[in-house]
């Protein structure tokens, strides 16, 4: 009994860190949508200033995406429209993370040895990209 309520537990928790990784990330698509058709003619600063209200109304914290999200982040704004892109990915550990990291947060699989092995093969990779895009004729 206590190794099936332990094997909820588990599937259980690893399948709400997935899900807040889609749910962060639909609220990402809603929210560059929501931009590019209300703000169409805006600069840049305005909508990262937007951005960051929209995410505060959502309860969305700088926190719940990793940093490729904000280092990826294009914002074209022409004039006649906007598009907003990024792309990111999220990496859920299961077992924990490898243990056997270089200076730079890195590993190679090859060289892990014991349970790294494992944590390495049951790790679970998501990548998104959010994108939208609208022109002034849109409205």
């Amino acid at each position: 009994m206590l190794f099936w309520l332990a094997l909820l537990g588990f599937v259980t928790l690893n399948g709400a860190l997935i899900a807040q990784a889609y749910y962060n990330n639909s609220k990402a698509q809603g929210c560059f949508e929501s931009l590019s058709q209300k703000m169409p003619t805006a600069d840049e600063a305005a909508i990262l200033a937007k951005m960051d209200t929209l995410f505060h109304v959502q309860y969305i914290d700088k926190q719940d995406f990793p940093p490729a999200f904000y280092d990826e982040l294009v914002i074209n704004a022409t004039g006649f429209g906007v598009e907003i892109s990024t792309v990111y990915n999220v990496t859920i550990w299961p077992l924990g993370q490898v243990e056997a990291l270089d200076e730079v947060g890195a590993y190679d699989p090859d060289d892990l040895e014991g349970l790294d092995v494992l944590k390495h093969k049951f790790r679970i990779d998501l990548s998104f990209n959010p994108y939208a895009i609208s022109a002034v004729g849109d409205q």
